[in-house]
């Protein structure tokens, strides 16, 4: 492949999927809103945690969407997965920024809410695991951490750029504008992911792995059967490496402004700020750390940060809890080096670990398995576990006990690739 090429794939990849997680995020950044539009109670905290039920509905059908875009990408090519999962988000995304309330539309409007946002949770199924095996397969061996570490990069922006979004509606338009119309335009902007699967279609060449792997038939139709034959041990480990990645991001990069401006009572545009900053270090953090995977081995870094959460999460979140905006700043700081530094390398890793004809599929159960079950329940879990107990050190628990899980998986799991020109460390 041209270096021309390999630019023009990464770069569309990349902006492929800043628009899909810019979609994808916009929900959890806008939950309060959302709440009090399609689920009006006299209880905040009821309408909170209902509007994260709905978030969370997106994540319990990736694995539906993981299984169906994996078994199009490991037979059918990358490159037609990835077409698809984008076009099917955009356009949920912008009939949610369309929908009536439930004032003006009843008990169709929150019903409508969660089938646009399970649509979006089909597309999120097949598209970041597509993303960083069509980009690393594109990619040599020796630089395949870097690669992988881009494609995350892209998708943090997508969130950085929703998270910039919200903070610049919440400074623009006062609360009830805010409320009535204004966070409706970031969702319609959203349509504008629609031209980037044009564009792959038409422009961007297929993985050369995958096309390799097809000159020389297996007779395996059904890559799902080969995964829970020869490499379910390497699944099971490969999700408990992948939870402390959802995790860790969902609970401190989107659920974190709700539990400041919730639970804390930090006005909006400074809980919106700080988290937009602390986005920016987790996105730069994630390209260094991926590019050091390259020349130290992907588990070395992803245990030295495995190890960060462990020891600094408690005394880190007791910070954040002195409701000081100075506290708050440093203390999600140094956290988002630790979530960028586990960040970078895993998508290398994941590559790695399964062979290429079932490579889709595998790392699609991978995200999709864990995405759901630690990322998209965790504002949910995190905002009834502090009603039920009262403790606002819940959040902390949880992640240092996640941690502590994926440090151990990170040691265990294996590389299996077997198109590599050199022995990765680790």
């Amino acid at each position: 492949m041209s270096k021309r090429s390999l630019i023009r794939t990464v770069s569309t990849s990349m902006v492929g999927n800043l628009f899909e997680f810019y979609d994808f995020a916009l929900f959890g950044y806008f939950a309060p809103i959302i709440g009090k539009l399609f689920f009006p109670s006299d209880d905040p905290t009821v309408e909170l945690i209902s509007a994260f039920g709905v978030f969370a509905a997106g994540f319990i059908v990736r694995p539906i969407g993981g299984l169906v875009f994996g078994h199009i990408g490991d037979l059918f090519g990358r490159k037609r997965a990835l077409v698809l999962a984008i076009l099917l988000m955009a356009i949920p995304t912008a009939i949610i920024g369309m929908l009536p309330s439930y004032n003006q539309m009843g008990v169709m409007a929150p019903i409508l809410l969660v089938t646009m946002r399970m649509l979006q949770g089909l597309s999120m199924g097949g598209n970041y695991s597509g993303s960083i095996t069509f980009v690393t397969e594109h990619t040599d061996p020796k630089k395949r951490g870097l690669m992988g570490g881009f494609a995350v990069a892209s998708c943090l922006t997508g969130l950085l750029l929703g998270s910039a979004t919200a903070a610049l509606f919440a400074k623009i338009f006062n609360e009830s504008d805010l409320h009535s119309f204004g966070w409706r335009i970031p969702f319609l902007l959203g349509v504008l992911i629609c031209f980037v699967g044009v564009y792959i279609r038409r422009k961007v060449d297929e993985s050369p792995e995958f096309l390799e792997e097809k000159k020389n038939p297996t007779g395996i139709d059904h890559p799902l059967k080969e995964i829970g034959a020869k490499h379910k041990s390497q699944l099971i480990l490969a999700v408990g490496c992948t939870m402390l990645h959802d995790l860790s991001f969902y609970l401190l990069f989107v659920y974190m402004t709700t539990y400041l401006t919730s639970v804390l009572g930090i006005a909006e545009d400074i809980a919106f700020s700080i988290n937009t900053v602390n986005l920016v270090v987790v996105t730069i953090v994630t390209v260094i750390s991926a590019w050091l995977s390259d020349k130290w081995g992907r588990k070395k870094i992803l245990t030295a940060s495995a190890i960060l959460f462990v020891i600094g999460t408690i005394p880190l979140m007791t910070m954040v809890n002195t409701k000081s905006t100075g506290d708050i700043f440093v203390a999600q700081l140094i956290l988002a080096i630790a979530v960028g530094g586990y960040f970078g390398p895993i998508p290398a890793l994941m590559i790695e670990a399964f062979p290429t004809r079932v490579r889709f599929s595998a790392s699609a159960l991978t995200t999709n398995i864990s995405g759901p079950l630690f990322g998209g329940t965790a504002p949910m879990l995190m905002t009834w576990l502090i009603s039920k107990t009262g403790s606002h050190m819940m959040p902390a628990y949880y992640l240092t006990g996640v941690a502590i899980i994926a440090l151990v998986a990170v040691q265990f799991i294996k590389n299996v690739s077997k198109r590599h020109t050199h022995k990765v460390k680790g």
